[in-house]
Formats: C-alpha cells, structure tokens, sequence
C-alpha cells in the first residue's frame, strides 16, 4: 500500500531534519554531516542500534541523531501511521488517550499518533529511550509540532526507562497505547523482563483498555526476543488480534522501495475493578 504522510509533518520534517543536515557546511553532494552515506547507514547509526550518546569519530550524539532521523524516521512514521489509521478506523476512543513510546528514538511514534487523530483529543506521550539524545531531539521535534497548532494537545513524558517514568495523576480509565517499534533488534533487550515493568507503569496509569502495537523487520534476528515478548504478554492477559507480515510503498533519499513489514497487535481489555493508589 502506498502511504502518505500530512503535509504538516513532512513540512515539519523539512525545516528540524532535512533542512539541518543539508544546510550544514560539512555537507556536500556525496556526504552528509562530513560522512559517506553508506557509512553513515551502516556504522554512524549503526542500523538504528548504535550507542547514539557517544561520539563518532568527529561526529557528536546530537549529529548521530540527526542523521537517524535524516536515514531512518520517514519509513518508521510511514508505517506507524498506516497502522494507527487502521486501528481508529475499526475501534473509536472514547477518552483521551496515552501512548507509551518504548525505545522512542526522537519521538516518531508520537508523531504518527498526532497525525492520525482528532484534534479534540488530548494525548499524554510517555517516551522512553535510554539516549538522551533522542529524548532531546524528539522534545524538539514536539515543540516545534505545537507551534504548528495541527495536532492534538500533547503533553510529553520523557524518562530514560520504564522505571523512572513518573506519572502524577490518579489512575484512571484512558486507553493506552504501547508502541514497540524495532525495539526488540536489541540483543541485550529481556523482552520478560520489559513486560514486567511494562505492567507496573500500566498499574500506575489505571485499568482502561490497553492496545499493543509491535513492528519490526521481517528478518529473523530482529525478532529473536519475540517469542519470549509474545509469551510474556498473554501471560500478562493480553489477546492476539494481528501477527502478519506486510508491504507499504516508502520513500528514501535513494527512491521508493517496497518495505517488509513485520507487525503484530495486543488487546488487553478494560480491567473490572479500579485499585486507587496501587503501586
């Protein structure tokens, strides 16, 4: 399928991210930010596992970062996108809604969530990446976003991991929604382990209706925690809605290529009882 994204968000991307590292003086036609592209894809960003929070070279975590978001954010929000849409256009909300971005990178989830709903709405963005980096590129990205006044009220939450997460306000029944986006391709990631802390910061946050959105790359080793995520989740009295592969039509400075798409969703229903002020 092929997939579009708002004009907003491409406008928006233009200006925080094309714009920067075309218009940067160690940038030329064969090279971004003073680094061959193939090399910039395959070691500065490492396939999107690089350790973002140290330098490269001459290069600093902020222009690591940059150049993820340059190579590699328009495919992921493509695809985020699309699947948001078809979520809302089988299932409506009936509250205001919170996300929670795990290995957010620079705030690509909440980006294609803000594209795909009502202005009306009031999202509370829970982004959760270990590079500090990230978390401050994304924060940029959602500032810049709110001065455009073409997406909901987005209130971030940005913590370095599940466990720092800090969350004020009673529990509740909003619905959830928990983005893992090529999170498990990290080898040292213990998907039971996240599932764990995942459900005490679903504790905190109240007993509505909590939907699970998995994508990765098709290939295998990306998804070698899956099983072990999968598991823990039906443990953790989630339901399998979707587990399939698909192919959507996205655009990259090299042309448009047809992308496999590994994807799965989870459905965890509204819980009966409401525990005020459970841990």
């Amino acid at each position: 399928m092929s997939v579009e994204l708002p004009k907003w968000l491409k406008d928006l991307r233009r200006s925080e991210i094309i714009d920067r590292v075309h218009g940067d003086p160690r940038s030329t036609g064969d090279t971004v930010l003073g680094v061959g592209r193939e090399v910039a894809v395959r070691e500065v960003i490492g396939g999107g596992q690089a350790e973002f929070d140290q330098p490269w070279n001459d290069l600093s975590a902020d222009d690591r970062v940059l150049l993820y978001a340059y190579f590699n954010q328009r495919g992921h929000l493509e695809e985020l996108a699309e699947a948001f849409r078809m979520l809302f256009a089988s299932a409506s909300l009936q509250e205001d809604p919170v996300a929670i971005d795990l290995g957010c990178g620079p705030f690509t989830g909440g980006l294609a969530l803000a594209s795909t709903l009502d202005r009306r709405w009031r999202l509370d963005y829970i982004g959760v990446d270990r590079s500090r980096a990230m978390r401050e590129l994304g924060e940029t990205l959602a500032s810049a976003a709110a001065e455009l006044d073409q997406t909901p009220r987005i209130d971030r939450h940005w913590s370095p991991d599940i466990s720092s997460v800090t969350w004020d306000s009673a529990p509740g029944w909003r619905p959830v929604f928990v983005i893992v986006s090529y999170l498990l391709a990290s080898p040292t990631l213990d998907a039971g382990e996240l599932i764990g802390e995942l459900e005490g910061l679903l504790a905190k946050l109240g007993r509505g209706r909590v939907t699970v959105l998995y994508t990765n790359s098709p290939r295998p080793e990306p998804n070698r925690s899956y099983p072990s995520f999968r598991t823990a989740l039906l443990n953790a009295g989630f339901e399998l809605s979707v587990e399939d592969t698909d192919s959507i039509e996205i655009e990259r400075w090299a042309g448009s290529r047809n992308r496999r798409l590994r994807y799965a969703l989870f459905h965890r229903r509204d819980q009966d009882i409401l525990r005020l002020g459970e841990e």
